[in-house]
């Protein structure tokens, strides 16, 4: 029985996970909309500190989810 119950709970977490996830892509697809509408097209500019900061956070993130994120992919 606790085999089973921790089953579900791991496919309900994941679940959750999941929507959550997808939930956060749709908003970054947004706000990524809104700053290239408000930037005139031109691409963000980061200072070297933010390009660090980015970085650091980046080397947390698993590589597949970062594909997914590709907030600021160049060349857009």
């Amino acid at each position: 029985m606790l085999k089973w119950f921790r089953t579900w709970l791991q496919e309900w977490a994941s679940r959750v996970q999941q929507k959550e996830i997808e939930k956060l892509l749709e908003q970054g697809r947004r706000l990524k909309a809104q700053v290239h509408e408000s930037n005139g097209g031109a691409p963000i500019q980061l200072t070297a500190e933010e390009r660090l900061r980015l970085d650091a956070m980046r080397k947390e993130i698993d590589p597949e989810i970062l594909k997914k994120i590709d907030l600021l992919a160049e060349g857009e």
